[in-house]
């Protein structure tokens, strides 16, 4: 059996087995959400196109990773609404001390967020639309001659 015949049917049946709680796992360790082995960034910013282990498609249409904003911003808002109630109720740090702290992270932490945010995008999309799992994980495998490739472009 060949190797991308291979990694093709055992990405089948890891999706089979794909769970929730391993959907959050590989997101939040920015590993692969089919094998959990690859590595989902080849930099800070820059996604691999696909598994460097697996073969899964990683590299999705324009408009795809807009939910990941959503993600971001969801953190981003609970977290610093979560610091300024403990700082300022709790603590009693009145709104001035408060104030530059909470907006250089509302910068900096999205900034940082990004590729976590972006990697449970991913894996929860795939835990919840297995369909589109599947048709990724058929995409993943090579084309065998030039016709297919104009298909797989098309």
């Amino acid at each position: 059996m060949s190797h991308s015949v291979q990694t093709t049917q055992s990405c089948k049946e890891g999706l089979a087995s794909y769970t929730f709680g391993k959907a959050l796992i590989r997101g939040a360790t920015l590993r692969c959400p089919m094998c959990g082995r690859g590595r989902l960034f080849r930099n800070l910013f820059q996604m691999n196109t696909s598994c460097p282990e697996c073969g899964f498609r990683i590299d999705r249409p324009a408009g795809y990773f807009l939910g990941s904003t959503y993600i971001n911003y969801g953190f981003t808002a609970v977290a610093t609404t979560a610091s300024y109630v403990v700082l300022h109720f709790g603590l009693r740090w009145s709104n001035a001390e408060l104030l530059p702290g909470l907006v250089a992270f509302c910068l900096i932490f999205p900034l940082v967020f990004f590729r976590f945010a972006r990697s449970l995008w991913l894996s929860l999309d795939c835990h919840f639309d297995r369909v589109g799992a599947a048709e990724a994980v058929e995409k993943s495998r090579p084309a065998s001659n030039s016709s297919e490739l104009e298909k797989t472009n098309d």
